[in-house]
């Protein structure tokens, strides 16, 4: 896969093997990872008052519509892209419109990798001392985070 910026100032991904494919649909099965409810996660920080139950009620159905929709819009780009171009090789355009939905979906995706294996940030992991499940987590997750980079860099996210 590579990345580059489009001619309208968004991002244009070229996927060019069915690999590439699976690692853009690991996004949404890494963000929906069974067990991992981000909603519940940010708001674990919250002490236990009085207010905990309107936050609950109010507020944490708000934060888990606002993650559907970013993933919901990230899937619809991606099977898009793959059913125009029956699984080969296709360009996947990310508009500037887009951008923040890729990137949090990105960032859930990260999350629930880091809930489930906690690397840390990565830079003492030895991906040749890892199961070879663990290994694929851990580089799935530098993918989405060059990904994020990217976006980031291009005044996108």
């Amino acid at each position: 896969m590579k990345l580059a910026p489009s001619p309208t100032g968004g991002l244009r991904l070229e996927v060019e093997e069915a690999d590439d494919w699976s690692l853009l649909l690991g996004i949404l099965r890494d963000a929906e990872s069974p067990g991992f409810d981000l909603a519940s996660h940010v708001g674990s920080a919250m002490p236990p008052s009085a207010d905990w139950h309107d936050w609950q009620e109010y507020v944490m159905p708000d934060i888990r519509a606002g993650y559907q929709e970013h993933l919901k819009t990230v899937l619809t780009a991606i099977e898009s892209a793959k059913l125009d171009a029956a699984g080969g090789p296709a360009t996947l355009w990310i508009s500037r419109e887009d951008a923040f939905h890729w990137y949090a979906a990105l960032n859930q995706a990260r999350l629930a990798i880091e809930e489930l294996h906690h690397f840390g940030s990565g830079e003492n992991v030895n991906p040749l001392q890892l199961s070879a499940a663990r290994r694929a987590a851990f580089f799935r997750s530098q993918n989405y985070l060059t990904l994020q980079s990217f976006l980031l860099d291009m005044g996108l996210g």
